[in-house]
């Protein structure tokens, strides 16, 4: 099993953001970034990893997940989501720009193309979590 990188919770109404990514480095980069701008954090190196996680009793307001990964991939983690979790945001990241229609249309899902800035990463973030509050209200 691979390691999972959790940062503790710093506020009660602090956000969870699940990373999902099969590159120990990038996962581990993003959710410091994620924690150092307010976010609680949750690593996961496999989509099967990041869907046993979501089937449990935490709570997770987004995802954000690599699309190449071994296994399943992140396109069939977004339709997971969007069938068990449908208000759940999901952001997916790769470094093919074709991809984006795909992320859209298949998984109900926003697409970044990477590399990402991470600036562009927390922000994206930021927006997806504040829209999903909207619809809720």
């Amino acid at each position: 099993m691979a390691e999972v990188i959790a940062f503790p919770e710093r506020a009660k109404d602090q956000h969870t953001v699940l990373v999902v990514d099969d590159e120990f480095l990038m996962r581990g980069v993003l959710v410091e970034i994620l924690q150092d701008n307010g976010f609680r954090a949750v690593g996961m190196a496999s989509a099967e990893e990041a869907m046993a996680h979501l089937s449990g009793p935490g709570h997770v307001d987004l995802v954000f997940s690599d699309i190449k990964m071994p296994g399943i991939d992140g396109f069939a983690l977004a339709r997971w989501i969007h069938q068990h979790m449908p208000e759940m945001p999901v952001i997916l990241a790769s470094g093919y720009p074709g991809k984006a229609n795909m992320a859209a249309e298949l998984c109900q899902a926003e697409f970044m193309r990477k590399p990402c800035d991470f600036e562009q990463i927390v922000d994206r973030i930021r927006e997806a979590i504040e829209r999903r509050k909207v619809r809720q209200a």
